[in-house]
């Protein structure tokens, strides 16, 4: 029993010695944080532009996971508006292949933008999308109306126009 109680202390200790200061033991690495509580939204791959009926709103575009995409009134077709701390509570809806109409959604109004970081934001009718990081789950659109970095946050319809407001 006692040797039995070395023997794994041991292959313990060996295990600690042979792990690079800093790693964690689940094998995030250094510096990694842990993974958060509800999935990160959806962006990069070539993405799904979709529709959903949400409560209280109709049919409203949403990424490839059915969460709401709003956009942002200070955004100007030539120019993005919400950049750093704003994109962290609005992150933009990127791609790295071109985007995909799905159905109800027009092709014809799905376009691409460039941010100043280098990645590529699907836009609908001229205007550039955006998750709301209190929309947890598909079908919730509490960014809907919302007052925030200098505008205001809106769903949009599959014909390209804000929602309400």
């Amino acid at each position: 029993m006692l040797r039995s109680i070395w023997l794994v202390g041991g292959a313990l200790a060996l295990v600690a010695a042979c792990t690079p200061a800093g790693d964690v033991p689940d094998g995030r690495g250094p510096g990694t944080p842990p993974p958060t509580a509800t999935a990160p939204p959806i962006t990069g791959g070539a993405i799904a532009v979709q529709t959903r009926e949400v409560p209280g709103l109709g049919a409203v575009l949403t990424g490839p996971d059915g969460r709401t995409v709003y956009l942002f009134d200070k955004d100007r077709s030539d120019q993005l508006a919400c950049l750093e701390a704003c994109a962290g509570d609005w992150p933009p809806l990127t791609t790295t292949a071109p985007p995909i109409a799905g159905p109800a959604v027009n092709p014809a109004l799905l376009a691409t933008t460039r941010r100043p970081d280098g990645s590529t934001q699907i836009v609908y009718n001229g205007h550039p999308l955006y998750y709301y990081i209190g929309d947890e789950l598909a079908g919730q659109a509490n960014g809907q109306a919302v007052n925030s970095n200098g505008g205001s946050w809106y769903a949009i319809s599959p014909a390209g126009n804000r929602i309400g407001g």
